[in-house]
């Protein structure tokens, strides 16, 4: 790990406390489950982070660094574990296959997981020498896929009652920004494995791609922020647009 990415880091670990804490706030007078699960899987992933940086402050004491990238490997699987759940109760709640298939995504997070440990990695950072490296990342990667495909599809099937007036644009607009942000989290799923790559061969990161894990992770979270927090303003131009095409 490079020193240079602690305060991108410290910063990535702020936004996912400051939307995460406004999502369960949001879940808890809506009482919707969907949104108080994604504000605590944001709350374990600024966890991760929160520890990433105590590993870079720790590197003069190789134990304790140890324990924290540990301890930010377990506080990630714990978010994504919750993250599995949140397609199940956001689009598809009451569906047995969306039920099976959530929990499918979680049990091979927990194997990863727990795999890695018994395995000696329990950083989870070499995925050409430990096989259980794979089912966590298959886990993460099949949540990611099944969000971008439920928001596009559900903007799709949106858009006919939009044009009838049975559906405010902006609805149909929010599964846009769910789809899209799945898409970005499609794709940083797949930089990361590059990214652990590089790092076991040759124990450093490079920028390009630490940028690009960066840069997909903030549009995401854009994206979320836009389908749940999106200013009035924001929202009168969606509309205006619909009713104007």
């Amino acid at each position: 790990m490079q020193e240079s990415a602690y305060i991108g880091s410290a910063a990535a670990g702020l936004v996912y406390f400051v939307l995460g804490t406004r999502l369960v706030r949001l879940g808890i007078r809506t009482r919707s489950a969907a949104e108080s699960l994604l504000g605590l899987t944001f709350l374990a992933w600024m966890l991760n982070y929160a520890f990433w940086v105590l590993a870079v402050v720790s590197q003069d004491r190789p134990a304790l660094e140890s324990q924290f990238y540990t301890a930010a490997h377990i506080a990630t699987n714990l978010g994504e574990i919750g993250f599995a759940y949140f397609p199940l109760l956001a689009f598809r709640r009451g569906s047995t296959w969306a039920q099976w298939l959530s929990a499918s995504i979680a049990i091979c997070l927990v194997v990863g997981v727990a795999g890695s440990i018994w395995v000696g990695d329990p950083e989870g950072v070499e995925p050409l020498t430990n096989a259980w490296w794979w089912p966590e990342w298959i886990g993460e990667a099949a949540t990611a896929i099944w969000i971008g495909v439920e928001g596009l599809h559900h903007y799709g099937t949106s858009r006919p009652r939009v044009h009838l007036g049975l559906c405010e644009p902006i609805v149909g607009h929010r599964y846009l920004l769910w789809g899209i942000a799945g898409v970005f989290w499609t794709l940083l799923s797949f930089v990361v494995v590059g990214q652990y790559v590089e790092f076991w061969a040759a124990q450093s990161r490079s920028a390009t791609l630490d940028n690009l894990v960066g840069f997909c992770e903030i549009a995401a979270l854009a994206m979320v922020w836009l389908a749940h927090f999106a200013p009035a303003a924001y929202q009168r131009k969606i509309n205006a647009s619909v009713v104007s095409a």
